[in-house]
């Protein structure tokens, strides 16, 4: 029988990929069904992803409308799973492939997508495009075939534009909404271009919508989609629209912990219920196959899953002949085990995310300007595209905010309650529509701290400008249109106080007089491209000031902002990442964590209890090199959003902690953390 809430009890999670081909007779002649649950049993997982179509197009269940598996002879592997994983306990969740969709795309060359220069596939990856309407019907058909079987969810994946796809259908249907031809070149600065990239956006979105549409018209069940590009980005073509077609959102990482961090939070933001969960690969990437990643480093990922809020969800890999590895699910067996105190808590506390500085996620600022002229025929595989300089400066912030221990969540596109927070940082967040702007006034002069920085709200959704910041009267200052050299400093107050940076930042005048400078914008004296003409051959020191600001605080209504004119937090080094802490600390500090001795290896969240008025400290010590090393004698201040605390409860061991409770401010001391600790806070 089905389940639609199963997700809101589940903060375990696995999948084994099945992408295997019928290249050899040999291949999944091996799988054993009892075997293999029995060993999803052992991972201690309590939602499980069923395999029913791979990339290959390969369907694992005799269907009528796609490309059984030659090797099953027809056999029923996806319902034979379902059955099983369901009499242990476990939630069956389907799995279901789109776009890289190798058989119905190489059957059906009417269906493919296609690059401006005829590329229609990328090594073993075919290409269906969304925007042909007979690939949509394929894609439902087979949808009905998946879902009339005993799931509680299916997982939809590739739900993104791995090209810049100009196939027959796109410019048909671009011709048919617009009336022109599909832009020969990128230019942000080119309606037409914008109006062609907000067409893929929402082509896809459109998909998405329709599927999930599809599919809870027959069942009521749970639906979400492939979200990992939802940190890619404008070549992609995701939006936070396919995050709203899904009832909780999904995706797998491969950056690495700050990353996962911030991918984690981003998760959260986009979720419509929680947990949203953060797939983890169990391999170092998902082309190694048998290069395992050691427990501490799957344990370290999954703690600083749980520790935003979200499930831990697993990726391993079925070997070609049918069979699995048994000492993978003794690890994560494992893992599950060291977890489950903390897990067993989060399904009573279903927690989110709380804290008091706001980190702006703006996808349609993904953009890259720096393109702009370049051909598309001349445009290489999206996956040479996938980080623009908006997200790696959120990058960086986020890393600074987490080794300065600043609790920090991240807001999309200014939805909800702004006034959660006292401060709100946004990295350069290029396009803004007219009700964010308001909403971001509103907050500021209601009393908010906001920290700006770069070509923050220059451009409308469409692409159109007049030609200054909208928000340019919060900033204090205004767009000149020129920007600096690419090598620039940021020069503060005393002798060598120099923040240097690698990227241009906007020359900016001040349009307030109350507007004040705290630091001005300082290039070298020679061109920093120029190979004659230098100041030092290693480097480009600074050499003459601008004129310009790059860094001033204006006051606006009741709040201020800072405006920060160079994209420096990008570079995830000391010196900036120290500029930036010091900036937070001395004008808009944490009301959370007011003070703790943790190395910067360990990250501090918060999260509140929804069924409760109780909270969780979580501490992650997630280092460089694992297995950690354990951290002695951590002290932590804080100041929780509200409610007195009556105790403090380690939920690793249940020991209760001495604390201290004065004027607001909960202190306690942590005698060691390992990897994770989540320390109940019980509120009277």
């Amino acid at each position: 029988m089905s389940d639609s809430n199963w997700m809101v009890e589940c903060y375990s999670r696995m999948l084994i990929d099945n992408h295997i081909t019928e290249d050899d007779p040999s291949f999944i002649t091996a799988f054993d069904a009892q075997r293999y649950v029995s060993l999803v049993k052992q991972s201690g997982v309590d939602a499980f992803m069923i395999y029913a179509c791979d990339h290959n197009g390969n369907c694992y269940y005799p269907t009528r409308v796609g490309h059984p598996h030659r090797n099953l002879h027809r056999h029923d592997n996806y319902g034979d799973l379902i059955r099983l994983v369901r009499q242990q306990g476990i939630h069956p969740i389907a799995y279901y492939t789109v776009v890289y969709h190798n058989h119905p795309a190489k059957s059906h060359p009417t269906w493919r997508m296609a690059s401006a220069s005829g590329q229609q596939h990328d090594h073993r990856y075919w290409w269906a495009c969304p925007n042909s309407r007979e690939y949509v019907e394929f894609t439902k058909s087979q949808l009905a075939e998946i879902i009339a079987y005993d799931i509680d969810g299916i997982f939809i994946d590739m739900t993104f534009w791995p090209v810049v796809c100009c196939c027959p259908n796109c410019r048909e249907k671009f011709l048919k909404l617009t009336g022109k031809e599909i832009p020969e070149a990128i230019d942000w600065n080119n309606p037409d271009w914008v109006a062609f990239q907000r067409f893929r956006e929402s082509s896809m979105v459109a998909y998405c919508q329709e599927l999930a549409g599809f599919i809870k018209s027959i069942k009521p069940i749970t639906v979400t989609f492939q979200n990992s590009p939802i940190i890619f980005g404008w070549s992609w073509g995701q939006t936070p629209g396919i995050a709203n077609a899904c009832d909780y959102t999904s995706a797998d990482f491969y950056g690495g912990k700050y990353q996962h961090i911030l991918g984690a939070k981003i998760l959260a933001a986009c979720s419509s219920k929680q947990p949203y969960e953060y797939m983890t690969s169990r391999c170092v990437n998902l082309n190694d196959h048998t290069s395992m990643k050691s427990e501490a480093d799957l344990l370290c990922e999954a703690s600083t899953t749980l520790a935003s809020g979200g499930a831990y969800f697993f990726i391993d890999a079925i070997n070609p002949d049918g069979s699995l590895n048994p000492a993978v699910y003794e690890r994560l067996g494992r893992v599950s085990s060291h977890l489950a105190p903390f897990v067993s808590q989060m399904k009573h506390y279903r927690p989110t995310l709380s804290a008091d500085t706001g980190l702006y996620f703006s996808m349609s600022s993904f953009i890259d300007p720096s393109l702009n002229g370049k051909a598309l025929k001349d445009l290489e595989f999206s996956s040479n595209l996938a980080f623009t300089p908006p997200y790696e400066e959120m990058l960086g912030t986020s890393i600074m905010l987490t080794h300065a221990h600043r609790p920090f969540k991240v807001v999309r596109d200014a939805e909800g309650d702004l006034n959660q927070f006292k401060t709100l940082i946004i990295n350069n967040a290029m396009v803004m529509s007219q009700d964010e702007v308001e909403k971001i006034k509103n907050f500021v002069a209601q009393g908010g701290t906001l920290l700006a920085t770069g070509l923050t709200s220059l451009w409308r959704p469409d692409g159109s400008t007049s030609g200054d910041f909208a928000l340019a009267d919060v900033f204090g200052v205004s767009y000149t249109g020129k920007q600096s050299a690419r090598i620039n400093y940021l020069k503060l107050p005393g002798e060598q106080n120099l923040v240097s940076c690698r990227m241009p930042a906007p020359l900016v005048k001040p349009n307030s007089q109350q507007v004040e400078e705290l630091a001005k914008l300082v290039e070298p004296i020679f061109d920093p491209d120029d190979p004659q003409h230098y100041a030092s051959i290693h480097s480009n020191p600074p050499g003459r000031e601008t004129g310009h600001p790059g860094l001033t605080i204006h006051n606006f209504g009741k709040g201020r902002c800072i405006y920060l004119a160079p994209p420096l937090l990008t570079l995830q080094q000391d010196a900036q990442e120290s500029f930036g802490a010091w900036l937070l600390q001395k004008y808009a500090p944490s009301q959370i964590v007011l003070g703790t001795n943790a190395p910067v290896a360990v990250e501090v969240t918060l999260l509140k209890s929804t069924t409760s008025p109780n909270w969780l400290v979580c501490l992650v010590n997630y280092q460089k090199e694992t297995p950690n090393i354990p951290v002695h004698g951590i002290h932590l201040s804080l100041r929780l959003p509200a409610g007195a605390a009556t105790s403090c409860t380690c939920l690793s061991n249940g020991n209760k902690l001495p604390f201290q409770a004065v004027d607001g401010i909960l202190s306690f001391d942590l005698p060691e953390l390992n990897t994770l600790e989540m320390v109940e806070i019980q509120v009277g």
